[in-house]
C-alpha cells in the first residue's frame, strides 16, 4: 500500500511539472516558433501581405536576393559592417587591456568609452549628420588642419558614404564589447601576471600565455555577435542615407521591400536568409571553441 502511495505521489508530481511546462512551452512555440514557420512558408510565395490569395513560386525569392542587383548590394554593405566589427573588437580589447591596469584617469576614459554606446541610435546618427554635412564640423577641421582637398560630400557620395557609416557604427558599439572585454580582463587573476613579471615575460608574451587563453571563449562570442550585428544594422543608414547610394542593409532593404514595395513574399525570403546566416555563425562558434561552449 505504501508502495502505490508512493508511486501515485510521484505520478501526480510528474503531471503537475508537465501541466505548469505547457504553458509557457506553448507560448514558446505560438510565439516565436510559428511565426517562424509561417515565414518560412511566405518566403516560397509571391504574398503581397493582404488577405488576396498569393501563389508559390518556388526559391525564386531566394535567387533574386543572390542575383539580382537591387538585393545583392546588402552583402557589400554587409561586409563593411562585418569589418568594422573586426576593427572595433580589436580596439575594445585593446582598450579594455590598457585600461584594466591602474591607469591614471581610467574610470574617466571608461566612462568616455561606453557613454557612445548607451546614446539612442537615432540620436547618434542626427549628430553625425550635422558633424559630416557640407562645411559641417569634419570640414571645418579639415580645413583648420590645412587638408581642404580631402573635403567631399561624405554622406551624400558613393565611394565614400559606407566607411563613413562603418565609422560611425564603430563609435556607436565599441563600449558594449569594451565594458565585455573589461569585464573577463578584470577576472583574470593578478598572480599569473606576477609571476610572468618575475619570470621577465613582457607585455606581448603575458597577453599569448595568460590573457588570451583566458578570453579565448569570450572572443568567440563576441566574434558571433560582430556577425549577426553587420547583418542587422538598421537605424545609422536609415537615418542617414534611407538606402541611398548604394548603403542599404539587409534589415533597411527588407523593411522598404516588405512596407513600401508590398513585395512581403520576398521581405520573408530576406528574413529567412538572415536567420540562417546567424545560425550559422552560432554553429560555427560552436565547432571552434567547442571546450570553451562545454565548460560556460
Amino acid at each position: 500500500m505504501n508502495n502505490g502511495y508512493t508511486r501515485r505521489k510521484e505520478t501526480s508530481k510528474r503531471l503537475t511539472i508537465c501541466v505548469f511546462l505547457f504553458i509557457p512551452l506553448f507560448l514558446l512555440v505560438y510565439i516565436a516558433g510559428y511565426p517562424v514557420l509561417m515565414m518560412l512558408l511566405y518566403s516560397f510565395t509571391n504574398w503581397k501581405g493582404t488577405l488576396s490569395a498569393f501563389q508559390f513560386v518556388g526559391i525564386d525569392n531566394f535567387v533574386r536576393i543572390f542575383t539580382s542587383k537591387e538585393y545583392s548590394v546588402v552583402f557589400t554593405t554587409a561586409i563593411f559592417y562585418f569589418c568594422a566589427g573586426i576593427i572595433q573588437q580589436l580596439l575594445s580589447l585593446l582598450f579594455a587591456e590598457i585600461l584594466s591596469r591602474p591607469v591614471l584617469g581610467g574610470r574617466v576614459f571608461r566612462g568616455f568609452i561606453f557613454f557612445p554606446f548607451i546614446m539612442n541610435g537615432v540620436a547618434v546618427a542626427l549628430i553625425f549628420r550635422m558633424f559630416f554635412t557640407p562645411a559641417g564640423s569634419f570640414d571645418a577641421l579639415l580645413q583648420a588642419t590645412g587638408h581642404m582637398p580631402w573635403i567631399r560630400l561624405w554622406i551624400t557620395n558613393r565611394d565614400t558614404v559606407n566607411f563613413v557609416l562603418a565609422f560611425i557604427f564603430i563609435w556607436k558599439n565599441l563600449g558594449y564589447s569594451f565594458l565585455i572585454y573589461l569585464g573577463v580582463l578584470q577576472s583574470v587573476s593578478h598572480e599569473y601576471y606576477e609571476a610572468a613579471t618575475i619570470d621577465g615575460a613582457n607585455v606581448w608574451m603575458q597577453f599569448k600565455a595568460i590573457t588570451f587563453p583566458s578570453i579565448k571563449p569570450m572572443i568567440g562570442l563576441m566574434g558571433t555577435l560582430t556577425i549577426i550585428n553587420s547583418i542587422g544594422v538598421y537605424d545609422i543608414p536609415y537615418v542617414l542615407t534611407k538606402g541611398n547610394n548604394g548603403t542599404h542593409t539587409f534589415v533597411t532593404l527588407l523593411t522598404v521591400t516588405a512596407f513600401k514595395n508590398n513585395r512581403f513574399g520576398q521581405a520573408c525570403a530576406m528574413a529567412i536568409l538572415i536567420l540562417a546566416m546567424a545560425m550559422i555563425a552560432m554553429l560555427l562558434k560552436s565547432l571552434f571553441f567547442k571546450e570553451e561552449c562545454d565548460v560556460y
